[in-house]
């Protein structure tokens, strides 16, 4: 039912309660009038005192529940009137509190995640195919929309512009010698100097690649020693030229491969560490990368390849999201089922999950709930004084009004009451 028809359905009750009793208090008040010796039958003393009192209780509630909403008497109100209007700041300031206080912080945000249980939400949900195509969807047409936001030409040039400020200050030097001692931390590096022994020494051993180094140890014979290659069987010493030459790498590189300690190894630390350490002091080597950096940014036929390659890359990315069956939606789609299918089987990786989701609410909710109890405190500052009113009354209005009519009947509760104890009073001294 519409809540303006309750609340006048719920008014027209109680102002039903009070013109009964009204109406019951003014005809008891005439039948005394007009009938003296009623006032010595006990029961119209006493409805006149419950109806009285009905009247009073049910005036006093009508005031006080009127008084919230609007002023009393409309031209000149009373003080104490018109409380929500008011008090409206008050009102915006304490419900805000209130929203920050209870439910946004840390111990309410911690209880909830813990209670929901979102990594197993999230699994479940993902799992069905028809949602992660939703949510694939979702993403791809975000990122049509991020391309298309890229194809403006202020905005492709503003951000080529911050781009290019952006890398010219970048200490180049620095963040190299970074990254290669972090990369040759602890010995970290010898694992691929192992892997590339391992794949050079395959490579080597290769029939390919004996007949490859026989074949050049042929044409060098016949280019620095043609009158010779001549008198010689050059292509049997060229390959067991080349057979010797992959022995005595592979025996070498097998003796690398075998020897932590080995010289070679340790000229490689010793390269890698000195090449740090100038990238680090050396300021003609920083200089150096530092200009060859400007000079790639510099470079017209870079910019024209670069710019070539997102074109493609752009009008193929494109094309697929506008696509329902799409690669990327399709790639997205499996990738979020197969997420969900994990976060359902694994208990440990639900567990962290939950954990992490707990550690982000609980660092978020601050910031979060600072953000919303204050748009909660100025939307509410800025109704409409006469409107917010309304818009309560209208919603708790009803309840109100029966506070009205309880007011109504207790009051001539009250009132028998009180006649009585005054009649057995009477009857007693």
């Amino acid at each position: 039912m519409d809540k303006a028809l309750q609340l006048r359905r719920a008014k027209r009750h109680a102002l039903l309660w009070l013109l009964g009793a009204a109406l019951l208090f003014v005809a008891l008040s005439v039948y005394q009038s007009l009938q003296p010796e009623a006032a010595t039958v006990t029961w119209v003393p006493l409805l006149k005192m419950m109806a009285e009192a009905a009247l009073i209780g049910g005036l006093a509630d009508w005031f006080a529940v009127s008084a919230l909403f609007r002023p009393i008497p409309a031209f000149k109100p009373i003080p104490h009137t018109n409380i929500v209007a008011r008090n409206q700041s008050a009102i915006a300031q304490n419900l805000a509190q209130f929203v920050k206080d209870k439910f946004f912080h840390a111990a309410a945000i911690e209880v909830l995640v813990s209670k929901s249980e979102p990594a197993k939400a999230t699994g479940h949900w993902l799992a069905q195919r028809h949602n992660a195509k939703r949510l694939a969807r979702y993403v791809s047409d975000s990122l049509a929309g991020f391309l298309h936001i890229l194809d403006d030409t202020p905005i492709q040039t503003a951000l080529r512009r911050a781009v290019n400020r952006g890398l010219r200050k970048l200490p180049l030097a620095s963040i190299v010698a970074g990254i290669l001692r972090i990369l040759t931390k602890n010995g970290r590096h010898q694992q691929i100097v192992n892997k590339l022994v391992d794949k050079l020494a395959t490579a080597l051993q290769s029939e390919e690649s004996q007949a490859l180094i026989a074949q050049k140890l042929t044409l060098w014979l016949k280019t620095e020693h043609s009158r010779l290659e001549k008198l010689l069987p050059s292509s049997w010493l060229s390959a067991q030229g080349a057979e010797i030459a992959v022995s005595a790498m592979s025996h070498t590189l097998q003796d690398i491969n075998q020897d932590p300690q080995h010289p070679i190894r340790h000229a490689l630390d010793e390269h890698i560490n000195q090449f740090i350490d100038n990238l680090e002091s050396d300021t003609r080597l920083q200089q150096q990368l530092e200009g060859f950096r400007d000079r790639l940014l510099e470079s017209p036929a870079l910019h024209d390849y670069l710019q070539r390659v997102w074109q493609d890359i752009h009008q193929w990315l494109s094309s697929d999201l506008s696509k329902t069956d799409g690669q990327v939606a399709a790639r997205l789609t499996q990738f979020f089922v197969d997420c969900g299918e994990r976060l359902n089987q694994d208990a440990a990786l639900q567990q962290a999950v939950n954990h992490h989701f707990g550690v982000a609410a609980r660092y978020i909710a601050p910031e979060l709930a600072g953000f919303l109890t204050d748009h909660i405190r100025r939307t509410i500052e800025g109704w409409d004084a006469k409107e917010m009113s309304a818009q309560i009354e209208l919603n708790i209005g009803k309840d109100l009004q029966k506070v009205r009519i309880n007011g109504t009947i207790v009051g001539g509760l009250i009132g028998g009451a009180l006649f009585g104890i005054g009649h057995v009073i009477t009857l007693v001294f």
